[in-house]
């Protein structure tokens, strides 16, 4: 519990992690984003020829502009049901305790005010878990003003000190109690009573963290507009109302905005948004994806909605320069996936054809549409991974390390 504390508590200071360390050789990249759909994407809709010349599917137009900026892989395989959803970027929690985002954290979190970011915007629904941490799901925040306060809030320092003394002081009777009762329990307690006591060391590091960061700077951020779509596939008013303008098209659009400007101003370089159902809608046309055209039509213009959210994204990225010369985009690797797909053949939820976009990077496949067939996703994690410099040799079912 105290160790995914800070992952719960809704104040900006006391979702800053990090580890007093030396900092580790800068990789290319500096920044992931992590971005799942529930209930995956509809893979018949998907371009059908792979390779660099690949035909681009009408419905993924928001992303054209951007095509040399990310690579399509498809058919890969992971999961394929709603138990697994949740467990999209931690493979499995048997053999990985930490998910993507949180290994990468580890790696550079220390680095920004927020350690990294777990949200989840959409409507009610039981499986909200994207992020894991030492076998333990991260609670996200679920809220845009709540995300914006984490964030960009100026709060009152003096309350954030007396909080942050507060919450030292319960960590430093904890760590006391504990070094008490390390003299008068058995061996095998001594065992499960060390892992307790290294979780308060490391709470207690990350604290002193969030105290060194309270005194520092902050960016001023007004509270993100309401995003407008450009999106010729979904030109219909009928369409636009339905996947563009509808409230939570909107609320997920102002998340994305909130998500460039902390990588722009450096607020965090890792967070994680897990999004399912744009609709109430949503969820019963994936079971009616076998026997109904209609649901296949509306299932093709609920990607598209999301392909707008990543294109706006896309541009920012793209259209933002940094200290070295090149663009968020270059420094930023986006991963764009779900833990199940959709098709005709084989119904809502099947894990067996996977696509997963990743952009940024400048990585040398960028431009094309790369087949996997049967491979696991966990290759392109435990790739990207290597990309931060984070040696690994494998992650979840992973297989083997993949030239991105």
């Amino acid at each position: 519990m105290l160790k995914t504390a800070g992952c719960i508590l809704f104040l900006p200071s006391l979702e800053s992690f990090g580890k007093n360390r030396s900092t580790p050789a800068e990789a290319d990249v500096k920044r992931l984003f992590c971005v799942s759909m529930g209930y995956g994407l509809f893979t018949d809709a998907l371009p059908q020829t792979d390779g660099a010349d690949y035909v681009f599917s009408d419905h993924m137009e928001p992303l054209l502009k951007h095509r040399e900026n990310f690579t399509l892989y498809s058919k890969m395989k992971f999961g394929g049901n709603h138990e697994n959803d949740h467990k999209c970027f931690v493979g499995n929690t048997t053999t990985n305790p930490d998910s993507l985002d949180q290994l990468v954290a580890d790696h550079v979190g220390h680095l920004t005010r927020v350690r990294n970011v777990v949200t989840f915007i959409s409507h009610a629904h039981h499986h909200i878990v994207a992020s894991w941490r030492n076998r333990l799901p991260v609670s996200p925040i679920q809220s845009t003003r709540v995300l914006f306060e984490t964030l960009f809030a100026k709060t009152d320092r003096k309350t954030e000190a007396r909080l942050l003394a507060n919450k030292k002081s319960v960590l430093d009777g904890s760590l006391e109690e504990a070094k008490s009762l390390m003299k008068r329990v058995s061996g095998r307690d001594k065992q499960r009573l060390e892992e307790y006591f290294a979780a308060l060391r490391e709470s207690e590091l990350e604290l002193n963290k969030s105290i060194e960061w309270l005194n520092r700077s902050r960016q001023d951020v007004e509270f993100p507009v309401a995003p407008s779509f450009e999106n010729g596939f979904l030109a219909t008013d009928i369409d636009k109302k339905r996947f563009l303008t509808n409230p939570r098209q909107i609320q997920r659009g102002i998340a994305f905005d909130m998500i460039y400007k902390a990588f722009k101003f450096d607020v965090t370089r890792v967070v994680n948004f897990y999004m399912t159902g744009l609709d109430n809608d949503h969820h019963l046309t994936t079971h009616n994806v076998t026997k109904s055209e209609e649901a296949r039509a509306s299932l093709t213009k609920y990607d598209s909605s999301f392909y707008s959210l990543m294109g706006n994204f896309y541009d920012k990225l793209s259209s933002t320069r940094t200290e070295s010369g090149g663009t968020l985009m270059d420094e930023t690797i986006s991963v764009s996936t779900g833990n199940n797909s959709v098709s005709q053949k084989r119904g809502p939820h099947n894990g067996s054809e996977i696509p997963v976009f990743v952009a940024g990077g400048k990585f040398a496949n960028h431009g094309g549409h790369i087949v996997r067939k049967g491979e696991t996703t966990c290759d392109i994690y435990l790739s990207i991974l290597q990309q931060f410099g984070i040696e690994q040799e494998r992650f979840g079912n992973s297989k083997k390390v993949i030239d991105l």
